[in-house]
């Protein structure tokens, strides 16, 4: 368990390195997020009730152009048991659900980036329960003195990733788990 975990790190640092040895501009630089300051945040439906977790338990990084003001590129991995709903025994059984402990990690690297005025688009790739998908998220950036803040909501369908749905007393979930990013970094 522990070789898988320091694989995801050795992983994580290299994508995120070699994403940001491809741009060559001088004044960018990699900022890491202030993960006491931010959460990812997911949120499910069943039909007796709804729940979310939050994790704040993730490392993000991204390749800041101070010049532009802009973001180049971003990564993001987050560990599948670290989300807590305030219910153990429903965060048990989603790590089961999602096989948590042969897939211990969902992922994210950009691949392009879009920003008009606060507005940014970014296309890449997430990895999650072992298959990778491309994927675009619209965030809002807002910039509080020295504070860049990111936050955005996209979704993911479970059976697109082959997760079977938790059920609750005989009903499944619904298939959609929405995310919520609220991530900040110190420029």
């Amino acid at each position: 368990m522990k070789s898988l975990a320091k694989f995801f790190i050795i992983y994580f640092i290299f994508i995120s390195t070699a994403i940001f040895c491809q741009t060559s501009t001088t004044s960018a630089v990699k900022i890491f997020a202030d993960t006491k300051k931010s959460t990812i945040t997911y949120s499910m439906s069943h039909p007796m009730h709804n729940w979310d977790g939050i994790s704040k338990d993730f490392k993000a990084v991204i390749l800041y152009n101070r010049d532009k003001q802009s973001i180049e590129n971003i990564a993001v991995s987050v560990k599948v048991a670290s989300f807590d709903s305030q219910n153990a025994n429903r965060d048990s059984h989603m790590i089961e659900t999602i096989e948590g402990i042969k897939y211990p990690n969902v992922t994210f690297t950009s691949t392009s980036i879009k920003q008009d005025g606060n507005k940014i688009n970014i296309l890449g790739t997430i990895t999650f329960h072992g298959i990778s998908k491309p994927i675009s998220i619209e965030v809002q950036k807002d910039l509080k003195g020295k504070t860049m803040i990111i936050e955005g909501n996209f979704q993911v369908l479970m059976t697109e990733y082959k997760i079977e749905k938790p059920s609750l007393m005989g009903m499944p979930t619904s298939d959609i788990i929405k995310l919520k990013l609220h991530i900040e970094f110190e420029i």
